[in-house]
């Protein structure tokens, strides 16, 4: 299975190789190492309509050492729920779409 990363949003991309908990900016791909164990990355607190932000298993682990990520308050999918990435090699990008439905998936 191939993986795809893709450019998103206006302006410069903001590459991170996280391998603990951390909160996030918008603009960011994450490569999401959990190779080390499970951590949680919290969304930015205040996006702006249009923002997004892109997380990638690069270690192809998720299965095992899930990724968590934390809303922030805002809802993801129109859910008030955190999402778990618990799939090897998952890749999602996200745009926040407004506090209706909060961040949305766009593709890998």
């Amino acid at each position: 299975m191939g993986r795809q990363v893709t450019s998103f949003g206006a302006g410069s991309v903001t590459n991170l190789t996280l391998t603990a908990n951390t909160t996030i900016t918008s603009g960011v791909r994450v490569f999401a190492n959990a190779t080390s164990g499970a951590f949680t990355i919290t969304l930015p607190s205040a996006p702006a309509d249009g923002d997004t932000v892109q997380i990638i298993d690069v270690a192809g682990i998720c299965q095992t050492n899930n990724v968590t990520i934390a809303r922030n308050g805002l809802k993801i999918q129109n859910l008030a729920e955190d999402l778990v990435i618990n799939l090897n090699n998952a890749a999602i990008t996200m745009i926040y779409s407004g506090v209706t439905f909060g961040w949305v998936f766009i593709g890998p």
